[in-house]
């Protein structure tokens, strides 16, 4: 039986003590005596959350697949524990042997939101693990970033070894097998630093210099060692069905934020939305093919006992094959009792055939992300979506049996206007009038519209990576303004608006766009206090605000100005295939309301051809 790293009068005092004991269904179990490498996923933020990440489980089942590598996980301790493991002085430990982090050959942190950069320091901080990574000796992991935030890991560089650039199912063996070579060799800390960097996609910090302008924008990037390479280029999976995914995914046995098994169709997206980071980063879109699917559904709903699965993408009308994947599901699935969620799905008359069949209508929610009020913005962030759609969408789900709609906006869009903001309140209203126009005998009850919004965060290398973000005091006078139009709708009664925090968000904006100058903002900020600044409750703008300060920096440097079209950026060293030519040329017919036809209507030259694969290769 495995000892575990806490005893049980501690387990007995934390909140949800099953966050640290592991031994969860699926759980992979090895000898750690009897395998080459240890390798442990970090996930920065509580285990619920981290548990519902799709990424931790690929990489966890790819490694374990492995003889020689024996893959476990940790997560942050929630502020309870934390705080006993300091005064007791206990080593952070992985769930599945309940060894200490320390003992490990790599800690790998997947970098999925800005707000997590606290917690990283934390979980270093508790395993023993020096801060910074010119500090850490022999006797210390090897630290390695990745996820979307490592896209611009400039602002966290110094706490880490290494990033991967890129989709982890690309080099991470061929990494393993050269620190295999290392290992026997005798040789010291830099030479395997030196033997990584020499692996497409990956990033060393400690071998790039920055300098800056005296106005603070940054004037050179540039390598000092002869191994490290001035372009760092991003790996691409390029067969997703011919690649690692898991057939027995992990199941917690406390609540997690999602309880279900997630089903990746597709990765990518074809639209273009010039505020989405995510789909230029993930191009090109690459879809998994059917069989594949059917196949890892049937053993991961067998593996798991869970009774949802969810089709996941960035945009998942736009698999081909998406009306045979799902009607097979429901077909395979009738009697079974298993929901099949859909999410990022266009609603239309297949959606909404599907949700009738999946769903319980009396509880569930259709949502609809329109992102802007107006169809002027609508076109400014391509979007691709007019308001004769939303609307005949509606309608058709209110005919269905629908009464509850969430929509999603979000405010401080570039060159959004008043009448922008109050194109939201009045495409609610809309939305509620389609309802109460069916006769009142097909109604079902009152509808019920929430609204809404957060602050938009231009993103690196997306075409808003030139444009100023709003200030928190701007964010604010816009929801107190788009809150009272509301109010002046005729079915105000049936509209409810929600906002997002705008501090937060103007965090975010800094950490998103910065530079290395901020490693030491966030080192003071953590020193001061400052862990799980995702949650509201325990965000201290005031202590973000100090440190900033005491380091001579401002919010406004990083977030409120227009950037000139020459300016050299902190991520610019990262070849994503989508070149900045193009976002710039997107910047450019943003501000001039042209629409940028999908990949599948028509290319764009985007640059991600590069990649030879996906929708780049699907007409040849």
């Amino acid at each position: 039986m495995r000892k575990l790293a806490l005893s049980d009068e501690i387990l007995l005092s934390v909140e949800k003590p099953a966050r640290y004991i592991g031994g969860e269904i699926n759980m992979v179990k090895k000898d750690p005596k009897k395998v080459d490498i240890r390798f442990c996923m970090c996930f920065p933020d509580v285990y619920e959350i981290g548990m519902s990440h799709l990424g931790i489980q690929i990489l966890y089942d790819m490694f374990n697949r492995r003889d020689d590598i024996y893959c476990e996980r940790v997560y942050s301790p929630w502020v309870d524990l934390d705080k006993i493991m300091r005064e007791q002085h206990i080593p952070l430990f992985a769930l599945e042997t309940q060894d200490p982090i320390k003992d490990f050959d790599f800690l790998g942190i997947t970098l999925q939101y800005e707000m997590c950069y606290t917690n990283i320091l934390q979980i270093l901080d508790l395993s023993g693990i020096p801060l910074k990574a010119v500090d850490r000796t022999m006797e210390d992991p090897f630290v390695i970033g990745g996820g979307p935030c490592s896209y611009n890991p400039e602002p966290i560089a110094d706490f880490f070894d290494m990033f991967y650039i890129g989709e982890g199912e690309t080099v991470y063996y061929q990494m393993m097998d050269v620190y295999k070579e290392w290992k026997k060799s005798g040789a010291g800390r830099i030479e395997f630093l030196k033997k990584a960097a020499q692996i497409p996609g990956i990033y060393v910090p400690q071998f790039y210099e920055a300098t800056y302008h005296e106005d603070g924008t940054l004037a050179d990037f540039y390598p000092i060692c002869e191994e490290a390479p001035k372009r760092v280029i991003k790996q691409v999976e390029k067969d997703m069905s011919d690649t690692f995914y898991p057939e027995e995914p992990l199941v917690p046995y406390t609540k997690a934020t999602q309880e279900r098994v997630v089903l990746e169709i597709q990765r990518g997206c074809i639209r273009g939305c010039r505020f989405c980071q995510a789909g230029m980063l993930y191009r090109p879109i690459r879809p998994r093919d059917l069989d594949f699917l059917k196949k890892r559904a049937q053993k991961m709903l067998a593996s798991t006992g869970y009774d949802e699965i969810s089709l996941s993408s960035l945009s998942s009308s736009d698999y081909k094959e998406l009306p045979e994947l799902v009607y097979w599901l429901i077909d395979e699935y009738k009697d079974k009792g298993v929901n099949i969620s859909l999410p990022s799905l266009r609603i239309d008359a297949f959606a909404l055939d599907v949700m009738s069949k999946v769903q319980d209508i009396r509880k569930s929610s259709l949502t609809f992300a329109p992102e802007a009020g107006s169809q002027r913005m609508r076109d400014v962030i391509n979007k691709g979506l007019t308001e004769e759609v939303i609307l005949q969408g509606a309608k058709d789900a209110f005919i269905g049996g629908w009464n509850r709609v969430k929509l999603y906006f979000m405010l401080g869009l570039p060159g959004e206007t008043e009448d922008d903001i109050e194109g939201i309140a009045i495409l609610s209203d809309k939305i509620a009038r389609e309802y109460y126009a069916m006769p009142k005998e097909v109604r079902k009850g009152k509808v019920n519209i929430v609204t809404s919004t957060s602050i938009f965060v231009p993103k690196p290398f997306t075409p808003f990576q030139w444009a100023p973000m709003n200030t928190k005091e701007e964010a604010r006078r816009k929801r107190f303004f788009l809150l009272d139009k509301v109010k002046e709708q005729l079915n105000a009664r049936s509209i409810k608006y929600n906002c997002h925090d705008a501090d937060v968000s103007e965090l975010e904006g800094v950490f998103a766009r910065g530079d290395r100058r901020l490693n030491d903002v966030i080192l003071q900020a953590y020193q001061n206090g400052c862990i799980y600044d995702a949650w509201s409750e325990y965000f201290h703008y005031d202590r973000w605000e100090q440190a900033m300060t005491d380091h001579g920096l401002t919010m406004a440097f990083y977030n409120g100005r227009q950037r000139a079209e020459d300016e050299l950026f902190p991520w610019d060293f990262i070849d994503i295939g989508v070149t900045k030519k193009f976002m710039l040329d997107e910047y450019k017919r943003s501000q001039a309301e042209t629409v940028t036809p999908n990949c599948r209507a028509k290319c764009a030259g985007c640059g991600a051809a590069k990649f030879g694969c996906g929708v780049c290769v699907e007409a040849r």
